[in-house]
Order: structure tokens, then sequence, then C-alpha cells
């Protein structure tokens, strides 16, 4: 009984880790949602960017200073950057349209795609009870964008993000072979930043001392969520850990309503639970599988 105390307390870390990370990053993401209203979508991406670099430096330097980032792969790293700089684009100038539900929703389908594209990319096998999750999750996702009622550009926006993030996924896994997280860290956001500084000449509105507060709160806190995920997979075995992940939609629900007074359709409820039960299924299988 003695060794039972210590792996429930550190299985007890993890997932306080996820649930902290899903709540600040839905909070952020409806701050940023907020600001839209008087901040263009770059100039939000690039003080938010600016804001997570320097956490992301101040933690580097906290946790063993620069010799820790380790990159070797630099033509993967650069991808993996515009990665991650197209798909923060694509999800600032969506989320100013879409509800902040059915933008979180649409994020959990690149588990979904990431299988999809597993047996091209990473010579993955996919059977067919995968193939079968994939399907219905994107029967889901059909739910949530209602085409009897005309998909909207904003909604196609959205799409693209959790086929981006799959991509993104991907590189992921060939540069940790290679490289460091630290380092994938930094490219990634100092990609993000320069994607943010190149739109500012199609939009800026000078930010008075509240404005300045609202992006250094947001982009610190986005640094402070980055980190709670990796400490969530230091402290709990990915399989007890990954679940509360799916917490963000309801973060993002409370978060609608409390900020926007937004309450989904029905449809979006039913889409996101299909989404959200076929990656889970997909990842349950996963892990059988490796065991």
């Amino acid at each position: 009984m003695a060794f039972v105390k210590p792996k429930l307390a550190s299985s007890t870390k993890g997932i306080l880790c996820m649930l902290g990370a899903g709540a600040i990053f839905s909070f952020t993401d409806a701050v940023s949602k907020v600001m839209m209203g008087t901040y263009p979508p770059g100039e939000v991406i690039f003080f938010r960017a600016l804001f997570v670099l320097l956490v992301t430096a101040a933690a580097i330097r906290w946790q063993g200073g620069w010799r820790q980032v380790r990159i070797v792969d630099w033509r993967r790293q650069a991808a993996r950057g515009v990665n991650i700089a197209l798909t923060g684009m694509c999800f600032m100038y969506a989320l100013r349209h879409v509800p902040l539900a059915d933008m979180t929703a649409m994020v959990f389908l690149s588990p979904l795609i990431l299988t999809a594209l597993a047996p091209y990319f990473l010579g993955e096998k996919v059977g067919w009870r995968r193939w079968t999750a994939v399907a219905i999750g994107f029967s889901g996702v059909l739910l949530i964008l209602d085409p009897s009622g005309g998909v909207a550009w904003p909604m196609l926006l959205a799409a693209c993000v959790p086929c981006l993030t799959s991509m993104r996924d991907i590189l992921t896994r060939k540069l940790g072979q290679t490289d460091s997280a630290s380092a994938m860290v930094l490219i990634s956001t100092s990609f993000t930043f320069a994607a943010g500084a190149m739109l500012l000449p199609f939009g800026w509105v000078t930010p008075d001392w509240q404005g300045m507060a609202l992006f250094a709160m947001t982009g610190s806190l986005q640094g402070l969520a980055q980190f709670l995920t990796v400490y969530a997979f230091v402290y709990g075995q990915a399989v007890v850990v990954t679940p509360f992940r799916y917490f963000m939609l309801i973060w993002a629900t409370l978060y609608g309503y409390l900020f926007f007074a937004h309450i989904p359709p029905i449809d979006t409820f039913i889409g996101a639970a299909i989404v959200s039960a076929s990656g889970l299924y997909i990842f349950f299988r996963e892990t059988r599988l490796k065991r």
C-alpha cells in the first residue's frame, strides 16, 4: 500500500495540470475574442506571441539555461514553425466570427485527421476499428458545420485548424527523435511572433494601458498553460491525463456563456460529443495496441 499513494498523488497532479491548462487556454481564447472587437487579429497574434515568447525564454533559463535547447533538424523545425504560425492565423481570424465552443470542438478533430494520415506519413497501420471511429467523428463535424444552412467562410477557416494541427503533430513526432521540446516551443513561438509582426501593417490600433495589460495577461497565461500541459504528462500517464483534455469543451461553453451570452445549439453539443468520443476511442485503442 505504501507504493500506491505516490502514484495516486502524481496522477492527481497530472490531471489538475491538464484541467488548469484547458481552463487557461479557453479563458485566453475568450479574452482574445473580446479584444478582437477593438484590435485587429494580427495585432492580437503579435502581442500574444510576444508575451508567450518572454515566458518561454524565462522558463528555459529557469530550467537549466539555453544549453538544453537542442536543434538538429532545422528543416523540420522551420516547417513546423510555419505550420504553427498559419494555424494561429486561421484560428484567430475564425475565432473572431465563430462561437468559442464551436471553435474548440473543431480543434478536437485533429486526432481523427492524424489517424487518417498516419499510414502515409508515419508508416503506422490503422485498422478498421479506428477507420470507423474516424468516419463517425467526421459525421459529428458535419453537425457542427451544419452544411444544410450554408457553411460560412469562418467555419471553413476553422476547419483548416485541425488539418494544420494534425500535420504539426506529425512533424512533432519526427522532431521528438532528435530535437528538444524546449527548442520546438521556442521556434514555433518565434514564427508566430514573426507572422503577427508581418500582419501589423494591415491593421493597427495603438493599445492603451488596459489593452496592453490584457495582451500581457493573455500571452503570459498562454505560456503558463503550455508548460502545464507538459507537466501534466510528466506527472501523470498519458492514458490517465489525456481524457481530461476534452474538458476544454466544458470550459469553452462556460466562457462562451459568461463572455458572450452564447448557448450552443443542440447540434453542436451532439457533434462535439461524437468528435470527443471518437477521439478518445482512437486514443485508447492506440494505447491498447502499444501494450
